[in-house]
């Protein structure tokens, strides 16, 4: 659960800020929204995944990992001692903490990555808070004209 939560809010904060921060880009320059969209979004999608990587390679350790001799567990079981130990030893250990990081992505990063895609190119990323079904849009004959 806490990788969820790391990744999700790392990776759409990001990618909001991104956008709302850069927004020039297409608006000004005239660079294409899409290629816009797709530099903010692989940013986002990096640095999410390096941060969150680690929370899930924890469970990995702790349920998958074959038990010491007599079933005797490294970490008690527990979570938290697993990740408290992960931190300490993480100035020799952290880039076997990303181990296995490609095929995260496969099976689940390329399914979050055309999630955000797809919010993205259906409004759910803009500013914009007006709905589609305000009552301006299905009332538009009692809505007061200017």
């Amino acid at each position: 659960m806490t990788n969820q939560l790391v990744f999700w809010t790392s990776y759409v904060n990001s990618y909001i800020f991104l956008k709302n921060k850069f927004f020039f880009f297409w608006l000004y320059n005239d660079l294409s929204y899409d290629w816009c969209k797709f530099c903010f979004q692989t940013i986002s999608f990096a640095g999410a995944l390096i941060v969150s990587y680690p929370f899930y390679y924890t469970r990995e350790m702790v349920d998958l990992w074959p038990k010491e001799r007599g079933g005797f567990c490294t970490w008690e079981n527990n979570y938290r001692n697993c990740f408290r130990w992960m931190v300490q030893n993480m100035d020799i250990h952290y880039y076997n903490y990303l181990k296995n990081m490609s095929l995260w992505v496969q099976r689940y990063g390329l399914q979050y990555y055309a999630a955000l895609w797809v919010a993205d190119s259906i409004g759910m990323m803009s500013n914009n808070n007006e709905s589609y079904m305000s009552q301006d849009h299905i009332f538009h004959q009692f809505a007061e004209a200017i």
